[in-house]
């Protein structure tokens, strides 16, 4: 009952403060709705505090009215609630852990090293390896879309004649080395 008092007590909380509220343009409906969600909050939290402070109440009066069993029956139950919730969550991280350090991992020494890191941690440098720009060489020519120089050796007179500023380019680049 004294729940239904608290949550009457949050909405007309919430109506107050909904009526003092002004209109105003976009900016301040914004500032409006930001302050209602900062309230609603501040008073979930409330609830919640009272929430705890009744279940503790009503446990200690199980426990003087001698309904123990009552109270051990409850607490157990809520005890295998949570194990079960427990172990469907490690069971999550250690699945997440495992593929996380398969892909990152070159060896069975990384992977050894890597599986006694956080889950945050081996999602963080899964996030780094996955942004890191690859590591392979530029391309020979790689201004623009340029044809690699042909073997200048084995070219015909003609050839020579129409490419002599590549074999030129090539020429000075290979001697300022």
């Amino acid at each position: 009952m004294s729940e239904e008092k608290v949550q009457e007590t949050v909405q007309e909380n919430l109506d107050i403060k909904v009526e003092s509220k002004p209109e105003a343009a976009d900016s301040g409906l914004l500032q409006e709705v930001m302050a209602k969600k900062a309230t609603i909050k501040e008073l979930q939290a409330k609830l919640a505090e009272h929430d705890t402070a009744n279940e503790k109440s009503r446990q200690k009066q199980l426990s003087e009215d001698g309904k123990k069993d009552e109270l051990i029956a409850e607490l157990n139950a809520k005890n295998e609630k949570l194990e079960g919730e427990y172990t469907r969550l490690s069971k999550y991280e250690d699945d997440e852990k495992t593929s996380l350090v398969a892909s990152i991992a070159s060896d069975e020494a990384e992977a050894e090293i890597l599986s006694k890191e956080s889950l945050s941690t081996l999602r963080l440098l899964n996030k780094k390896i996955a942004t890191k720009p690859s590591e392979a060489p530029p391309a020979r020519g790689s201004v623009g879309n340029q044809v690699p120089p042909p073997d200048f050796n084995n070219m015909s007179k003609g050839e020579m004649k129409s490419n002599w500023g590549n074999i030129l380019k090539h020429y000075t680049e290979q001697h300022k080395k």
